[in-house]
């Protein structure tokens, strides 16, 4: 017995001799990752937990890599293009970066920053690839190439309404078995609001957006959707591949005439291109917000738990979706993670990307922290913050890490959130564009100079800030300003690029 006791004991200091070794010898990936802030302590915890638990992976030899993590939480821009964005430029080793269509995915591959993925994905890839709908990683290619392997979550996004259902059955309205159809159909019931409220304004708009803009929506990556084609298809399905410069359209000036009208009438508020959108929702004094959509009535939920202000009386929201279904090549890549060319051991990357879309307990260590510390289990899918220690509120979020469907959600939202959000649209069909990304390098200046004016003059357009037949501010000088700063060369550009990657994508 005693000799069973000891040869127990040299077994235990062993495995703790292994342990200690492995963690010396592991190798340290660096990654950085979008975010709303740092805080040390607490990410030491985190990244404490997960090193636990990559090494216990490694002496089951369930991942051949020998592998830890160092976080590198870095803010939204201007921090994220200086200190993330400025690593990557310069070499420093990185071993894992968020990337995003938004966030400058192909100036990334442009600038040789990024490695293609293609043989580390069949050599260490296998969950990813057996998991993640082929849609994901066709919309994600740029030249035939992955570059990131994108967040599984929605693929599916359209525009619509957050509608303040307690506001609008004060007047009347039941948004649930009424829908409107088009923004022109509101009118009547922001007039009533505005009656009944005059002190308030009953439309709210995130920097402009459109509820059934005609376009697709952040398209090709340029300020203000500039340059876009038709969202949707027509009644047979078949697709516009005009691209249109959008504000010299009849239709955007006459949407650009509608909010003005509705700002005289008190409808906007006069600050709508500069007020807190998010904080005037929380307040309740709305009657619809435009917004993209998720389906399911996730986004109001989404918002309301982010935002609703101490002491404000409860109210209840639903949602008007006002777009149809469509996959779009900016949704596959609205969330990814990349490897970057400074990373020294990019198969351990690879098998750490491919652990966050097949392990649940990484996966939640990475998006919740440990369990009893950051984050208290509630049930088996639903969990409550740690109020001292939160890191879920640092990092970018759930929307950033591996496959949502392995994710515990919080408490405020539905069990089956996720995988809601996977299914959504799940048959919807692809646009004609899905998969195009333009690359703006060859005309670099004539980009930056458009944005400069799209900067100056849209949103107080967007908003009805602005009277559109002003000489100086209107839609005639924004005309005239995009006319000056290139746009038509800008549109010829784009209409190459697209002409060229058809060719390529229909052979």
């Amino acid at each position: 017995m005693r000799k069973l006791t000891a040869l127990l004991l040299v077994l235990v200091m062993l495995t703790g001799l292994v342990s200690t070794a492995a963690a010396k010898t592991a190798y340290t990936l660096d990654i950085y990752w979008i975010a709303n802030k740092d805080d040390p302590s607490v990410r030491a915890g985190v990244e404490e937990a997960i090193n636990e638990y990559l090494a216990e992976l490694y002496e089951g030899r369930q991942v051949k890599a020998n592998m830890q993590v160092s976080f590198h939480l870095v803010p939204w821009d201007p921090a994220w293009t200086e200190q993330a964005i400025g690593a990557l430029l310069n070499d420093e080793k990185i071993d894992l970066i968020f990337t995003a269509d938004w966030e400058g995915y192909v100036q990334e591959i442009q600038a040789r920053k990024l490695v293609p993925l293609g043989d580390l994905l069949d050599n260490y890839g296998g969950d990813i690839l057996a998991g993640l709908p082929a849609d994901f990683l066709e919309g994600v290619k740029y030249n035939g190439q992955i570059y990131g392997i994108p967040t599984y979550k929605e693929l599916c996004v359209p525009t619509g309404l957050i509608v303040n259902k307690t506001a609008a059955a004060q007047i009347g309205w039941d948004p649930d078995k009424d829908p409107v159809r088009t923004t022109e159909e509101l009118e009547p019931y922001l007039a009533k609001y505005k009656a009944l409220y005059p002190d308030k304004y009953p439309y709210l708009m995130e920097q402009g957006r459109w509820s059934d803009e005609p376009w697709g929506h952040d398209w090709i990556g340029l300020k203000g959707d500039v340059l876009s084609m038709k969202y949707a298809g027509d009644e047979n399905g078949r697709f516009d591949e005009t691209v249109y410069s959008i504000y010299e359209t009849d239709v955007q000036e006459a949407h650009i005439r509608l909010m003005y009208r509705w700002a005289q009438l008190g409808y906007i508020a006069p600050d709508a291109a500069t007020y807190d959108y998010n904080g005037i929702f929380g307040t309740g004094d709305f009657l619809v917000f435009t917004q993209p959509l998720k389906g399911n009535g996730i986004k109001s939920t989404e918002m309301y738990a982010a935002n609703k202000a101490a002491g404000v009386p409860d109210f209840e929201c639903t949602e008007i979706t006002m777009q149809d279904l469509y996959k779009v090549t900016c949704q596959a890549g609205g969330s990814m993670f990349a490897i970057p060319k400074s990373s020294k051991k990019k198969d351990a990357a690879m098998q750490y990307l491919n652990l966050m879309h097949s392990d649940p307990v990484l996966v939640n260590l990475m998006l919740f922290g440990r369990e009893g510390v950051n984050y208290y289990k509630v049930n088996e899918t639903q969990v409550e913050l740690a109020a001292d220690a939160n890191w879920y509120g640092l990092h970018g979020g759930a929307w950033t890490v591996g496959d949502t469907a392995l994710q515990y959600v919080l408490t405020t939202e539905k069990p089956d959130k996720n995988l809601l959000l996977q299914e959504y649209g799940n048959d919807a069909p692809k646009t004609a564009s899905y998969g195009f990304r333009f690359n703006k390098k060859p005309v670099a200046d004539i980009v930056d100079a458009v944005e400069a004016v799209v900067e100056e003059y849209r949103i107080p357009l967007m908003v009805g800030a602005v009277d559109p037949d002003d000489p100086v501010k209107g839609l005639e000088a924004f005309r005239k300003a995009l006319k000056d700063a290139g746009i038509d060369e800008l549109k010829r550009e784009v209409e190459d690029q697209y002409e060229i990657w058809t060719i390529e994508t229909k052979k």
